[in-house]
């Protein structure tokens, strides 16, 4: 069948970081992988908070960004909450939001994506594409955020 080969995760460090080191945040991993998501098809990547100290006062944010080639292409993005293997449990999940449009080069912010199970899923669906796959460079960051006032 046509199931995309996800190549394997890389952690790096975070000098590479996505992030303008503010004075209140810190970056706790980073993590790069790619996939190639078959026309009509949706891919999913899961990531673990893993074992990081957060202090009391910080949050967690999942900071996220990817390309798209071809370039000029499009898909749908969405973070759900917990580990989502398959499409009832996707379809069922609590979501930090859903079937975002996103074009190549986007990226964003989320809050409380590691709320359940420590973990959550990302899914990028192609499924209104019957005629082109679409291959994902994605990057992204778990960050902790001083609580402001």
């Amino acid at each position: 069948g046509m199931v995309g080969q996800v190549s394997s995760i890389k952690r790096t460090n975070s000098s590479k970081s996505l992030v303008s080191n503010a004075d209140n945040e810190r970056v706790l991993w980073s993590k790069s992988s790619s996939l190639v998501v078959g026309a009509g098809m949706v891919g999913h990547a899961f990531l673990e908070l893993g074992q990081v100290h957060i202090e009391p006062y910080e949050t967690v944010i999942l900071r996220w960004k990817f390309d798209l080639t071809p370039a000029d292409l499009d898909i749908y993005f969405s973070v759900l909450k917990g580990i989502c293997e398959d499409k009832k449990k996707q379809r069922a999940a609590d979501a930090c939001f859903r079937s975002r449009h996103v074009q190549g080069g986007g990226g964003g912010d989320v809050s409380g994506a590691f709320a359940i199970q420590n973990a959550c899923t990302l899914v990028w669906s192609n499924e209104m594409s019957w005629v082109r796959p679409r291959t994902i460079k994605w990057t992204v960051e778990a960050v902790a955020i001083e609580w402001s006032d």
